[in-house]
Order: structure tokens, then C-alpha cells, then sequence
């Protein structure tokens, strides 16, 4: 089945949006200094047909060596100014733009500062395989891509400089978020200079599973023809303590990816909740990285988030303490 690359860089800027009540475009970049112990997870999303236009921004930071993490979830009122010639923003809290190659990536969120450059070492990739029903339904214009990441972190007196890898995607067109998935597993990562991965399973509000994934190494992409997502959940039935994933190529090798959460973080928006896990992650004798997210709600239930044993749900600074979990 063809994967043929569709994207290019005139995908990275904002697209004609359309009058579908649940139309969106997105943009997000995870991240991870591993020699600092230092990441992030940020994504900012403008409806402009919802409530008269706004714009929807998450953000995440957690500094190990600091003992800090700081969590941002909410939405401002989408204004013109959020239309960037070559991004879009969500006020001065949170700015994308892609420009010589790179994406890049603003915040300006009261005591947390950052310019993070995340350079593109694979191809934009579409994980899910052409024509599938959920990826159409939820992901109609998507595409993700991975590679080095550069910049500086400002927060609380702190100021650290950035070297790592990095991961980010781009989406467009209708998004429900009181409606979505049931369950999905989503764990993308890279390891070192020359592999990035994506390993995906997803459950339709009908119970269809897809499972798929991807393996880019220096060569080029290869598909998945058989994915296997372990989370290693916690009793909490939202958070886990890393997990396991298995990407069967197609000259039958199988590529185990283990990772180990370091950091946490929930976002909720409608009536889901996506928990992201910052794990660290080994394959293939690399060391790397894997935001390892999921969401867990088999009965498409609507209540408040309860608990979260390893994720944080405090906006603002708070004591970040390292997940160092049995696995």
C-alpha cells in the first residue's frame, strides 16, 4: 500500500479555512535535551468558527536538573494578528513559523521564555495508510516530521541552552473534541541522528482498531506492515510509567523500542484527555526519546479528570520531582 509523500513546505503555513464548525489547524513540537534532562511539549490550534474564533494552546516543561515543570492549557481569542505569513500564533503566549528550513517555535508565557529551532532531518511523513476511515474522519491533512533541536529556555532565573531532538506535526480541517477517539496510543520519538519513529494505534467511536507506524532511518521510510503499542498504565486508568512498542518491516525484521517515562503531563480540551508522557527511549543499540501519548476513555465517558498519578494538571510553575518508576 503507497505512503507517497504528499507535503511540502508551502504545507507548513496556515491553509484557507473552510466553514465546518469543528475546522482547525494545528501545529505541535515535543522535545528533549537528554544530556540536561531538560524537554518540552507544545501546540497550538486555531477554530476559527468556534465562539466567534479562538485559539487553543497547550504547553509543557519540565527541567529535571532545576526541579521545576510548568503546564499551560487553555485558549485565547483568535485575532488577525494570529495569522502569521509564514505561522500562526496564539498570542504572545505561543508562536509557530517555518522559515529557512526549520520550524520554530516562540513562548512568551509570563516567567517561561523560549525560542526553540527544531531542523528537519526525516521527510514529512503521513503515518496513517491512504484512505483509512478514522484518519480521515479526525486527521483528513496531517503530517509529522522529526530533527534536531536548538535554542534557549528562560524561566525563574534559569537559563539553559537547548541542544537535543525534536518532533513535531502539522494538521488541518475538521477536529471534534467532545466526540473523538476511545482509546489511542501515539508514540513518536527519535533515535539519535539517524531514526525516527511513530507507532500508533487508535480506536473509532465505532471500535475499529487501526494500528500503523513508521520507521525513518537515513535510507528512508519504511511502513510498518504490523504495530504493537504496550502502555504500561497506572491505576489511575490515565497515566502510565512508559511502555513497549513493536514495528514488524516489511523484510520481516521487528524493531523493539522501550521507553521509560521521565516527565507527565495532561491536557484536556472538550471532553478529552490526552496524557503525554516524556520517556526516555532505546532501540536498536541508540538511546533516544519518545513522547509516549495516550488517551484512555473506552466507555466515551465525559466527567473531570479525577486523578493523574504521574501528569501533572497544574497550570503554572510547580516542583517537578523525576519519574523514576519500576518497570
Amino acid at each position: 500500500m503507497s505512503h507517497a509523500p504528499e507535503f511540502s513546505e508551502a504545507d507548513e503555513v496556515l491553509h484557507p479555512g473552510q466553514d465546518h464548525p469543528l475546522w482547525q489547524e494545528s501545529a505541535l513540537l515535543h522535545w528533549y535535551d537528554a544530556s540536561q534532562g531538560i524537554g518540552g511539549w507544545h501546540r497550538l490550534g486555531h477554530e476559527p468558527n468556534n465562539a466567534g474564533g479562538r485559539a487553543a494552546l497547550w504547553s509543557y516543561l519540565f527541567d529535571r536538573d532545576g526541579g521545576w515543570q510548568y503546564r499551560r492549557c487553555g485558549e485565547t481569542v483568535l485575532t488577525a494578528a494570529d495569522r502569521l505569513p509564514r505561522g500562526f500564533a496564539a498570542g504572545a503566549a505561543l508562536r509557530f513559523e517555518y522559515r529557512d528550513g526549520a520550524a520554530h517555535w516562540f513562548v512568551e508565557d509570563g516567567a517561561l521564555s523560549a525560542h526553540l529551532e527544531c531542523g528537519d532531518l526525516s521527510p514529512r511523513v503521513e503515518p496513517f495508510p491512504p484512505g483509512d476511515p478514522l484518519a480521515a474522519a479526525r486527521f483528513p491533512n496531517h503530517f509529522e516530521a522529526a530533527g534536531p533541536v536548538r535554542g534557549t529556555v528562560r524561566y525563574l532565573g534559569r537559563e539553559i541552552a537547548v541542544r537535543g531532538f525534536g518532533y513535531r506535526d502539522h494538521s488541518w480541517g475538521p477536529r471534534d473534541w467532545q466526540n473523538g477517539m476511545l482509546n489511542h496510543r501515539w508514540f513518536t520519538g527519535v533515535l539519535g541522528e539517524d531514526c525516527a519513529f511513530a507507532a500508533i494505534t487508535a480506536q473509532s467511536a465505532s471500535g475499529r482498531l487501526v494500528r500503523t507506524g513508521y520507521l525513518w532511518r537515513r535510507g528512508g521510510v519504511t511502513h510498518a506492515t504490523a504495530v504493537d503499542v504496550i502502555a504500561y498504565l497506572e491505576p489511575d486508568g490515565l497515566t502510565h510509567r512508559g511502555g513497549r512498542i513493536r514495528l514488524t518491516l516489511p523484510d520481516r525484521q521487528v524493531v523493539e523500542i522501550h521507553c521509560t517515562a521521565r516527565a507527565g503531563v495532561a491536557f484536556q480540551r472538550g471532553t478529552v484527555v490526552m496524557v503525554e508522557m516524556m520517556c526516555e527511549a532505546e532501540g536498536l543499540g541508540v538511546k533516544g526519546y519518545c513522547d509516549a501519548e495516550i488517551s484512555t476513555n473506552p466507555r466515551n465517558g465525559k466527567g473531570p479528570i479525577q486523578l493523574t498519578l504521574n501528569a501533572t494538571t497544574v497550570d503554572g510553575f510547580s516542583p517537578y520531582t523525576p519519574l523514576n518508576l519500576p518497570v
